[in-house]
């Protein structure tokens, strides 16, 4: 990876934790801040701004793959994204499975009901959801989290530490779930080292989900 490599990943997660952590903070203050409007709002510039500002900083390490000839080629790129969401699908199934086997009850996904309550008031947050959420988890969790892992500590150390926080920043009841998308998404990035492989299987089961909550 490039130099001042730490400098340059430390803005990208410490911008996102500002952004998905201020509104609990100034709930505790301001309350009467925290509408849905202003949430969806927030979330919509706040995570567009730091995709520009992570984008920018992030660009020498983009530039560096591409000199090394690590990155994928088109048709690779495409097939790989085609076989991420196949493999999500199947490792969410699985997890399902075993979470309900576990519990002995089929279970919701909080995460998930309390996202669809905020964009049914709030549509722009369809946005955040969708595209803008995605982009960011994965530059967090796959480029910087993995990446900087993978290089010290090799592949499932890295998979293990960057998929458990990825589990736990959605504060659900489903982290097995996350887990398994999480795999997906690390398999594909780490096969193809392109960003636009993970965002587009992540970007794609968001939108699915939402399209089936919606329709529900």
């Amino acid at each position: 990876m490039a130099p001042n490599i730490r400098i340059r990943h430390i803005i990208p997660i410490l911008l996102y934790a500002f952004v998905q952590f201020f509104p609990v903070l100034i709930s505790g203050v301001r309350p009467e801040w925290i509408t849905p409007t202003a949430t969806g709002l927030w979330f919509a510039i706040g995570f567009s701004l730091t995709i520009i500002i992570s984008v920018v900083l992030l660009w020498p390490d983009l530039k560096l793959y591409k000199q090394q000839g690590i990155q994928s080629n088109l048709n690779d790129t495409v097939k790989w994204i085609g076989l991420g969401i196949l493999m999500q699908y199947g490792l969410v199934i699985v997890a399902n499975l075993i979470e309900t086997w576990i519990s002995g009850d089929v279970m919701g996904s909080q995460n998930t009901e309390q996202i669809a309550d905020i964009v049914r008031l709030v549509p722009v947050m369809t946005l955040s959801v969708v595209l803008l959420g995605p982009i960011m988890e994965e530059i967090l969790f796959r480029h910087i989290l993995f990446g900087n892992l993978s290089a010290r500590f090799g592949f499932w150390i890295a998979f293990a530490v960057s998929s458990l926080l990825f589990a736990l920043i959605h504060g659900d009841n489903k982290i097995l779930v996350y887990v398994a998308m999480s795999f997906a998404f690390t398999v594909a990035y780490a096969k193809t080292r392109r960003l636009i492989v993970p965002i587009a299987i992540h970007a794609f089961n968001n939108a699915l989900v939402m399209v089936v909550l919606f329709l529900m």
